[in-house]
């Protein structure tokens, strides 16, 4: 179950606070003054005071314009509304079980009413379909910069000899090449388990993997068991079992994988952030925040 927050729809524009500002004030003169321009779509000092009064300030510019860019970019469903009804539920059902009335836990949250609260709930889950489109408009491009394969390896710990580890992992290739599998062969010899499960690597930029397998696999076009391939370190050996290069077949996990990398949804968003031509007339800002993109 979701933890009921005041959940900001962007994290990845990095946001700095300036100390010692001479006219930082709590009202707002010009209310209709137009401060950020997002293609036709423009939002005034009035709309982001608003805001304010109910976000971290930090947040609101950036939180305002998403919610045109997605509302720009992603059609509001039935699917999209079901979603958003779900999130919703949840958390009307979160504040509800404490005994608080619903719209008075909104409004302790900075919601002033639950359309209010609906509105946000489907804002986010827009903003989460923008990850979709991208994925879907730029998948070859993803494809061949991640280079994402599958692959399930037998690490062999050469710690009491490095002849003794080579020894047992061509004694692990020559069983595999006979047809035993790959889990009776790994339960023999693997000396780190947790290798033997197959996954999903993306071989791009990856420095997670041993440099000595990792350009075994980037030079693998199809499924292909490796000879015996001694660690970068010279303490082990490994024995690679690629077994899956077929985009097609991997698409839901690679999809997956991607949304969870740390800086996706910063390149996404940055993106439909420079597509729709986000400004911010900062004279208003300029003792609040420093925007960097």
């Amino acid at each position: 179950m979701k933890k009921l927050v005041k959940i900001a729809l962007l994290s990845f524009i990095t946001v700095a606070l300036l100390a010692g500002c001479k006219d930082a004030t709590a009202t707002v003169s010009n209310p209709k003054e137009m401060l950020i321009k997002i293609g036709n779509v423009t939002v005034t000092k009035g709309d982001v005071y608003a805001e304010m009064m109910k976000d971290d300030a930090s947040n609101t510019v950036v939180n305002l314009a998403l919610k045109q860019i997605a509302n720009a970019e992603v059609e509001t469903t039935d699917d999209i509304k079901k979603e958003a009804q779900s999130t919703y539920d949840d958390y009307k059902a979160q504040i509800e079980s404490t005994g608080v009335d619903f719209e008075t836990g909104l409004k302790q949250y900075g919601y002033a009413s639950a359309e209010e609260f609906m509105d946000y709930c489907i804002s986010t889950v827009k903003a989460d379909r923008l990850l979709d489109k991208y994925i879907d408009e730029n998948w070859d491009k993803l494809v061949e910069e991640n280079k994402p394969v599958k692959a399930k390896m037998i690490w062999v710990d050469g710690s009491n000899g490095m002849e003794d580890a080579q020894k047992e992992a061509n004694e692990a290739i020559a069983l595999l090449k006979s047809g035993v599998s790959f889990e009776e062969v790994s339960e023999k010899y693997n000396d780190r388990s947790a290798y033997a499960e197959e996954k999903l690597y993306t071989l791009a930029n990856n420095s997670t993997l041993d440099y000595n397998v990792l350009q075994f696999m980037l030079n693998t076009a199809t499924p292909t068991l490796s000879e015996a391939i001694q660690a970068n370190t010279g303490s082990a050996y490994y024995v690679v079992q690629v077994t899956n290069t077929n985009i097609n077949q991997m698409k839901d996990e690679f999809i997956t994988a991607y949304k969870n990398m740390t800086n996706t949804r910063d390149t996404v968003f940055h993106n439909y952030f420079k597509a729709h031509k986000f400004t911010i007339y900062d004279s208003f800002f300029s003792c609040f925040l420093i925007f960097s993109f």
